[in-house]
């Protein structure tokens, strides 16, 4: 699937990257990585990820747990992965 990330937006890749990484524990699902660690794999500045996870959060597509640097997923965000995954 990396070849895929060449084709699609920051935004878009970013809710990927939280998904591909989710962590679950106790019936819910997160993704441990840090902004730092996103914006490696994107690639991206730690700015434009930051925005990126700001604009995200305030949509409704993620939340941010209380632990620092922890995301989950919500529904919003997983209907458009999966709308997006079977694209493929």
């Amino acid at each position: 699937m990396k070849n895929i990330y060449y084709f699609i937006n920051n935004k878009m890749k970013i809710l990927l990257i939280l998904y591909e990484h989710q962590v679950r524990t106790d019936n819910k699902s997160f993704c441990p990585l840090s902004q730092q660690e996103i914006s490696a794999l994107v690639p991206c500045s730690k700015i434009q990820t930051n925005q990126i996870i700001r604009e995200l959060i305030k949509e409704g597509y993620i939340e941010k747990l209380r632990c620092r640097g922890r995301y989950t997923l919500l529904q919003k965000s997983e209907e458009v992965i999966n709308i997006f995954v079977g694209q493929l």
